[in-house]
């Protein structure tokens, strides 16, 4: 299903003259199976219509729709039970819980979505194959380097098998080889899967190998360009 933003406004009001635009008239498709980067300097606006598109904000004007269905007039449970559903997160630090191991770490959102234990077990050794973490499933995160925790991160978005992955700044921390590796995972999951994926990045070694990239400025989309990958 697609995901839409339509005329879409954010304002941070700090004072009646004083008018802040975290998102100002944007329209935007994501189709399923997109991969898409927004793309912008600290303050442009990227984090802000990631944040929309995940429905964590709600905007200031305009319309936010998944497969038709208009997430700006969903109830704050609605909007949680919704991204729980159809959602998945990748973040710049990982935010793995110290405490639980590899395997626990991505037990967890699954055991918040009510599955059985066996189904829970099938989705996380699943998703720890795909990453490449099958033996590592025992580890905590201070047992695994900055790649492998992201790697974990990664296993925990796609475990319960959403249909959006938004993912923010998700190469930043890591050195050229490791973030090679870890697009070259993120391309062979959109294939493999049509999992759709939103970046928020300004790491140009991701931004080249992104199918569509959306270049955002003061909070508005300036620039679409598509890639030849």
């Amino acid at each position: 299903m697609q995901f839409e933003l339509i005329n879409v406004e954010k304002v941070y009001q700090a004072s009646e003259e004083n008018k802040v635009y975290g998102a100002r008239n944007v329209n935007l498709s994501i189709p399923e199976g997109e991969f898409m980067a927004l793309v912008g300097p600290s303050g442009s606006g990227k984090t802000t219509i990631l944040n929309l598109i995940a429905g964590l904000i709600l905007p200031t004007g305009g319309v936010l729709k998944h497969g038709g269905n208009d997430i700006t007039s969903m109830s704050l449970e609605e909007r949680t039970q919704h991204r729980l559903d159809y959602m998945g997160f990748i973040f710049q630090d990982y935010q793995l819980l110290p405490i639980l191991t590899a395997a626990e770490n991505i037990e967890f959102p699954l055991q918040l979505k009510g599955f059985s234990k066996a189904e829970i077990s099938d989705r996380v050794n699943w998703a720890l194959k795909q990453v490449g973490l099958e033996k590592m499933g025992n580890r905590f995160p201070k047992q695994l380097s900055g790649g492998q925790q992201q790697r974990v991160s990664i296993a925990r978005a796609i475990a319960g098998k959403p249909q959006l992955i938004l993912a923010d700044e998700p190469t930043a921390n890591l050195d050229s080889k490791t973030a090679q590796e870890i697009i070259d995972l993120f391309k062979k999951l959109n294939q493999d899967f049509k999992l759709t994926f939103v970046f928020s990045t300004h790491d140009q070694r991701l931004i080249d190998q992104i199918r569509t990239v959306q270049y955002i400025k003061d909070g508005q989309i300036t620039e679409t360009r598509k890639n030849n990958v």
